[in-house]
């Protein structure tokens, strides 16, 4: 049903990875990429091959830089998210110095920032004959196999980096992603747990953690990871879906409710209080939640009418007009 579709959806898991020398976010898919896909795809790549060419074009006049002058330059834009003009200065400093391995893995991080995978993957393929025994190199290439589905291949790399550096959360976040893409969810909360061990007030970690609990039934504990990622300082309006959801799962739905808020605008937020409440089979409730939503933004009809008439399709013995006066357990929603 299309509802259990959105509240899959909604369920989001915050797949970030913190490199070492980046910061940023990723997602892998669970299906193959359709032709739409595809051609967004093809699209974002023509994109990056005119702003490199016309990043080659500005800088070719300028005065030419050391290898170690363009490493700097690279690590300035990287930080910065200018990611393709850092791409062109680690290409550079690897020109001037071929030598030069942590820049080869600083352009590998680069490309995996913007999701080109293949890029990516063929840089840490080089850099694994290189150097065979470095933890980050064969991180990467777990994170790469990852996010491209290859779990086989993933888990192999991960357990190479682990035993390598056990100290590396990111390398634990990873493994329980990979886990709980299998539904190995037990054995993805153990890998989040020794994350923390080392990251104690990780957000990313910590959702994802809340998330497993979640997958697993456990929302007290869900709900416990959950905000103890928005007192470590996060507000990503994934996280407060993820909590959200949590909090509807256990009744709190002003709770709820209020978190939605923080996320999205409010007629969103009583839609989305309204999909969770169809989740837990409470389609009198979601009645109230839809049409609260279609109140405050007659715009928003469109997209919440079609949750109304679902909801209200699943109210036994309920005709397809009936109020919600008549049809609610309550006045309100929540």
């Amino acid at each position: 049903m299309r509802w259990l579709q959105t509240l899959r959806f909604l369920l989001t898991v915050w797949l970030a990875v913190e490199a070492a020398t980046l910061t940023g976010c990723w997602g892998s898919k669970d299906q193959a990429a359709s032709s739409a896909d595809l051609a967004e795809y093809r699209k974002m790549m023509d994109e990056q091959k005119k702003q490199q060419e016309r990043l080659e074009a500005a800088t070719s006049s300028a005065p030419e830089l050391t290898a170690e002058e363009h490493e700097r330059k690279g690590d300035l834009d990287a930080q910065a998210k200018n990611y393709p003009l850092a791409s062109l200065h680690y290409d550079k400093a690897l020109k001037a110095d071929p030598s030069r391995n942590p820049v080869r893995l600083k352009l590998g991080q680069v490309f995996l920032q913007q999701g080109l995978l293949d890029q990516a993957l063929a840089h840490f393929l080089d850099l694994q004959t290189r150097e065979s025994e470095s933890a980050s190199v064969h991180e990467g290439l777990g994170q790469i196999y990852l996010m491209q589905g290859k779990h086989q291949e993933a888990e192999k790399a991960l357990t190479k980096a682990i035993t390598l550096n056990p100290a590396s959360w990111q390398s634990h976040n990873l493994m329980g992603l990979l886990y709980d893409q299998q539904k190995r969810h037990a054995e993805a909360i153990s890998s989040y747990h020794t994350a923390l061990t080392h990251r104690s007030r990780e957000p990313n970690v910590l959702n994802n953690l809340g998330l497993a609990y979640a997958l697993s039934g456990n929302y007290d504990a869900a709900i416990d990871s959950y905000e103890q990622a928005v007192s470590a300082g996060s507000n990503s309006s994934k996280l407060y879906n993820n909590l959200g959801i949590a909090y509807v799962q256990r009744r709190r739905y002003v709770d709820a409710l209020n978190t939605f808020k923080k996320a999205m605008d409010e007629p969103r937020a009583y839609n989305n209080l309204g999909v969770a409440l169809l989740g837990i089979n409470n389609a009198k409730k979601a009645v109230i939640c839809f049409e609260k939503a279609i109140e405050l933004n007659p715009q928003y009809y469109e997209k919440a009418s079609e949750n109304l008439r679902i909801a209200r399709q699943a109210i036994p013995n309920t005709p397809g007009g009936t109020t919600a006066s008549h049809t609610a357990e309550a006045s309100s929603c929540p």
